[in-house]
């Protein structure tokens, strides 16, 4: 048997979606775009949705437009953003790229989240932020982070792009902060094959994403004292493009309509598997994410713990032997990563946490087209394999 992480989850309509795009001739970004904007904001709740090309560039729209001088009260630059080192690359990389310090500090490896504690502890006087990432489906602690970010004056930008429907409290997540963002990458929770999304309630910070994410460039009436010149090239600060099509859109539209399903179907797998892996489970051979009673977990995979690296590493090899395809967890301890011997960075603490998720951790996947056939291979594997 075969199992990968993923399996395709778009039928016919969203392909003939794509084919109406293609006939009508808007292809770039248009009408669908807009549509799946709104229904997107209404989804989350949220006043405002900014469709990009990517989850990554969500993240780099977030930190630009909080740096850009025509914001109400730009960071200045060297400011740090507090970060879970258990994130993914481009969490950190937009972070630096806008002119800050990302701040690393450890993840509970329990349950993957940031840990609060070393948040407040990481507090200096450059500190403007903190960017907790929802890893894999779960959501960090967010009464307890809120909390902190209100007493510290610190904004708070959520990395919600493996957590699409995860709800914290009743309330989803990517909701909690200034912004949250999101990726519609083509194993993710629903895809646009490629793409991403920032929510937010500031309608200036929308404006201002819209406008970072086009060259810089608005369409607004001009002020009175500009010199006057063709409104339809009118640039008022530096940006990137990073546009989406209206064939991704046509994608998203349906794939949107399918999330709550996909979602559940995600739920209805996990919790068969740590049903038939019980065992395992009970003498602590695989430690499984832990979900905290307020969430509500959108799952993206199924993650463990191993007891140590050389059974994780024998573990992942038997798995992928058998057809299984397994990952790390994330990045596992970005700290560790190489390319941070080039990236301006601070370490708060021991990150043991994080190490013990890079050294001991894999998942494989819950997507939602599993089979009840394919949850007893997963389990005969498991248990098949020669546990020390």
């Amino acid at each position: 048997m075969d199992l990968s992480l993923f399996s395709i989850t778009f039928d016919d309509r969203e392909i003939e979606e794509v084919i109406d795009c293609l006939r009508s001739g808007q292809v770039t970004m248009g009408a669908k775009s807009r549509a799946f904007e709104a229904a997107f904001a209404e989804y989350c709740g949220a006043r405002h949705a900014v469709f990009v090309n990517s989850g990554s560039s969500a993240n780099l729209l977030a930190w630009f437009a909080l740096t850009n001088p025509t914001w109400k009260a730009p960071f200045a630059p060297g400011f740090e953003v507090i970060v879970p080192a258990v994130a993914w690359s481009t969490t950190i990389w937009p972070i630096v790229q806008a002119g800050g310090m990302p701040v690393l500090v450890d993840c509970d490896p329990t349950d993957l989240t940031i840990d609060i504690s070393a948040v407040e502890a990481a507090i200096s006087d450059m500190t403007v932020a903190v960017c907790p990432v929802h890893p894999l489906g779960n959501v960090c602690h967010m009464a307890a982070l809120t909390d902190l970010c209100e007493r510290h004056g610190l904004v708070l930008v959520e990395d919600t792009c493996e957590a699409l429907g995860s709800r914290y409290d009743g309330t989803l997540a990517g909701r909690f902060g200034l912004m949250g963002t999101y990726s519609f990458y083509f194993s993710h929770h629903i895809t646009t094959v490629e793409g991403g999304m920032i929510i937010t309630d500031d309608d200036e910070l929308a404006n201002l994403l819209r406008i970072l994410s086009s060259h810089g460039w608005s369409r607004q009436e001009q002020a009175a004292n500009e010199v006057p010149f063709d409104q339809r090239y009118r640039f008022v600060t530096s940006g990137f493009n990073v546009r989406p099509s209206d064939i991704n859109a046509a994608f998203g539209l349906h794939q949107l309509s399918k999330l709550d399903f996909f979602n559940a179907r995600r739920i209805e797998a996990t919790e068969s598997l740590l049903t038939s892996l019980a065992p395992h489970i009970e003498a602590e051979r695989l430690i499984p994410m832990r979900i905290d009673s307020k969430v509500e977990a959108a799952y993206f995979g199924f993650p463990v713990l191993c007891r140590n690296r050389k059974e994780r590493d024998a573990l992942a090899d038997y798995l992928e032997d058998n057809g299984i395809e397994t990952r790390p967890i994330i990045c596992g301890n970005m700290a560790r990563q190489p390319a941070m011997e080039h990236v301006p960075h601070k370490i708060f603490g021991k990150l043991d946490g994080a190490d013990a998720v890079m050294d001991r951790g894999l998942y494989w996947g819950t997507h939602p087209n599993f089979k009840d056939a394919e949850i007893e291979y997963i389990t005969k594997v498991v248990g098949d394999f020669a546990w020390q």
